[in-house]
């Protein structure tokens, strides 16, 4: 979980701690301006959508804030950034749940995994990444107006 303010200036991104005023921790962003940032759906990752087409995925688990990995590099500015929805891991691993008495639940919990990343462009473009391998999965093109691009500012995931 996110338990502080999270603040983007020139190309760091620093973690802030609420009403206490100081920089808790600050990290490049190792890819130029920073212009957009989503969390997933638990709060554990934060996505950045930089200035040289790439994204990067930072850790916010356990009160940390550090690099996991980068995603492959697009040829155009990421404006925009949305997870898409959870998926049962493969494979069918289950967790059990433990009852306080010690015996294990009857009913077992899914674990779950963010698969994919969608990202609005500045090269009239939407693309969409696979978290775990990295690589670009989709690519859909928009109308250019008058010959000039369409900035994708903003997408959404519905599911």
């Amino acid at each position: 979980m996110v338990h502080g303010a999270i603040r983007v200036r020139d190309n760091p991104i620093s973690a802030c701690v609420p009403n206490v005023l100081f920089i808790q921790r600050s990290l490049s962003s190792q890819g130029g301006a920073i212009w957009s940032i989503s969390a997933n759906s638990a709060s554990t990752i934060l996505a950045l959508g930089c200035e040289d087409g790439s994204i990067h995925l930072l850790s916010l688990e356990y009160d940390t804030l550090q690099h996991l990995r980068r995603l492959d590099r697009s040829k155009s500015r990421i404006l925009a950034l949305a997870w898409g929805p959870p998926l049962p891991q493969e494979g069918g691993e289950r967790a059990s749940a433990l009852r306080e008495d010690g015996d294990s639940s009857d009913e077992d919990e899914d674990v779950w995994q963010d698969s994919w990343i969608v990202a609005g462009c500045s090269d009239s473009s939407l693309r969409k990444w696979d978290v775990s391998s990295g690589r670009i999965l989709d690519r859909m093109g928009t109308d250019k107006i008058r010959g000039e691009r369409t900035l994708v500012w903003t997408v959404s995931v519905f599911g």
